[in-house]
């Protein structure tokens, strides 16, 4: 029998999915990967588009999917929803060859359905994309440089990526019709922001370094 809610009761009550969800997870994996392949110069490598897959895996869907458990976990209806516009600009700015501004989408999330909305849920919820980007950068820098060619390339590819995603998500922005997680952390709790921010800049230092 097909079920009409999410998460098999897990929230006690049955609520509609946005039925499109998987599609714009799909294209926006395929347009992300694209644009990061075209910054990378990885779309006639196999090997080093399979590693930008995995940086987008990880960089971009695993950022929305922790954004999404989390409001889940707190009692919220929670989707991913495709950006359009943002899909076309990554792509747009991938040409530069030196930067991207990566807005595929955001996690919507809806009325809180069970238990009671607290001061903290919005910064929890903003926190979990940006923390799984700069965990993932952590992981894969030291990996970038221990790791023998061309595993090491495929590793930096990762570790940029998500320490690129890390920073721009913890940029305190707040534009019409677009708040990025660093807006939301700054205003809940400013010494959380300037931790957080100040590790995503770290984190992109190495690089730069590389870079030059």
């Amino acid at each position: 029998m097909r079920r009409n809610y999410w998460g098999g009761g897990y929230y006690g009550v049955s609520f509609r999915p946005y039925r499109h969800e998987l599609r714009d997870i799909v294209i926006a994996l395929v347009a992300m990967t694209i644009a990061f392949a075209i910054l990378f110069h990885t779309l006639s490598h196999v090997g080093g588009l399979v590693a930008t897959f995995i940086a987008v895996l990880t960089g971009f869907l695993g950022h929305e999917l922790m954004h999404r458990e989390v409001a889940r976990r707190l009692g919220y209806i929670a989707y991913f929803r495709a950006w359009f516009v943002g899909l076309l600009l990554a792509l747009v700015t991938a040409l530069t060859g030196f930067f991207i501004i990566a807005t595929p989408g955001a996690t919507v999330i809806g009325p809180k359905v069970w238990g009671y909305p607290r001061r903290d849920d919005e910064l929890k919820i903003a926190l979990a994309g940006p923390a799984t980007n700069i965990a993932f950068a952590v992981i894969f820098l030291p990996l970038s440089l221990l790791l023998p060619t061309p595993f090491s390339s495929y590793a930096s590819i990762i570790y940029a990526t998500n320490a690129w995603l890390g920073f721009f998500n913890m940029l305190p922005l707040a534009l019409p019709g677009i708040m990025v997680d660093g807006f939301r952390i700054f205003r809940n709790n400013v010494k959380v922001w300037v931790v957080m921010f100040v590790v995503s800049v770290l984190l992109m230092i190495p690089m730069f370094i590389v870079m030059l």
